[in-house]
């Protein structure tokens, strides 16, 4: 009985955990283009090309079906009606764009086959929270084709690590790993399928 209470205890946590980062950390920007994203701030401008992402999610229609797995357990449901700021709001947290972030990123282009290249924009202070930005690109017309972000935590009792892979208007994933001291590990992952929402007519 007091092994369920504490198994339940531990999964409410980090449940609450998850849900409050959510909510908390994401803040509001103007809609750009994202062709110009690259070069118009110190780094990659998070802000600027999810509020052009959630614009178009928006104006067709979108929709998740998500899939959740905590600890194993795996379940999937379908969400009708999305609040886009929200449903990414982990992606707005890591946003690196602050005066007091400028000089503490490394920048590294990479080219990959004849087909992409990759930008990054990795932590020279191990204290950040934002960890790494990887942002893909085409070589055919430079349009972004997929972001991979790492972020890390560290707390007195808990250490927490995120990793965030999102492809532009087709899917996104949360990893989430949070290794405690009294309680042992966690792991928590979803799966966003961005989908059409089926019109119902007369």
């Amino acid at each position: 009985m007091i092994f369920r209470k504490t198994n339940n205890f531990r999964a409410a946590y980090f449940m609450m955990r998850i849900i409050l980062t959510s909510m908390i950390f994401y803040s509001l920007s103007c809609t750009k283009n994202p062709a110009n994203l690259i070069g118009q701030k110190p780094y990659f401008d998070l802000t600027g090309y999810f509020d052009d992402q959630i614009s178009r999610l928006y104006a067709d229609s979108f929709i998740i079906i998500k899939t959740a797995n905590i600890n194993g357990k795996t379940d999937q449901h379908t969400m009708p009606w999305t609040d886009w700021r929200k449903e990414l709001a982990l992606f707005y947290a890591s946003d690196i764009n602050k005066s007091s972030f400028i000089g503490k990123y490394m920048i590294d282009t990479a080219i990959i086959g004849n087909r992409e290249k990759k930008i990054s924009y990795k932590a020279i202070d191990r204290d950040l929270r934002t960890n790494l930005i990887e942002v893909t690109l085409s070589s055919h017309d430079n349009s972004i084709t997929r972001l991979h972000i790492v972020n890390k935590s560290d707390h007195f009792l808990s250490s927490n690590t995120e990793e965030l892979y999102y492809e532009p208007l087709k899917s996104y994933i949360v990893k989430s790993t949070q290794q405690m001291k009294l309680f042992g590990n966690d792991s928590y992952s979803v799966k966003g399928d961005i989908v059409n929402k089926h019109r119902q007519y007369f």
